[in-house]
């Protein structure tokens, strides 16, 4: 791997498929792990640019994807667990029971111990998806998407319930 660190783009656009020997390119040019990406279709996420698009008139952004599942997940909380206080709404998001749909083909879940969410990232280049993680062969007995990052007993994150 071909690792780039080009913060003011001197650089870093002539490194990819320009190497001596084959090698995936990373870092601030080449591939990166995003939440969102404009190029992502899998899952009806193609339905969901376009909606987004015609309301806001551009593309949806990462930080569009986060907000938007933020308000959907208190939102799905609220109906579902039919509780309207922040300590019950907080316990039923960081629950086993709670799932919310984010178009990855899979449920999104919080980390009770840690309160990340729980989703595949979209590795992706420029102008494209490349692949979406986690890759298939790294398993976890509980949750697939806790293959990414730090597990519980690895932490050093303990939040108080």
């Amino acid at each position: 791997m071909v690792w780039v660190a080009d913060t003011v783009e001197g650089f870093g656009e002539y490194v990819p498929y320009r190497v001596s020997a084959p090698r995936p390119v990373v870092g601030t040019q080449g591939l990166t792990a995003v939440a969102w990406h404009r190029s992502y279709e899998q899952y009806a996420g193609m339905q969901m640019q376009h909606r987004f698009e015609r309301f806001a008139k551009r593309i949806m952004t990462e930080r569009d994807y986060s907000a938007w599942i933020a308000v959907r997940a208190v939102g799905e909380a609220v109906t579902r667990s039919g509780k309207s206080d922040v300590p019950d709404i907080r316990n039923y998001l960081l629950s086993d029971a709670f799932t919310v749909a984010g178009f990855k083909g899979e449920g999104l879940s919080f980390r009770r111990w840690d309160r990340q969410l729980r989703q595949p990232l979209l590795i992706t280049g420029a102008r494209s998806l490349v692949s979406m993680s986690p890759q298939e062969g790294f398993l976890h007995p509980k949750f697939l998407t806790d293959t990414l990052g730090y597990d519980e007993p690895e932490t050093k994150c303990k939040l108080p319930n």
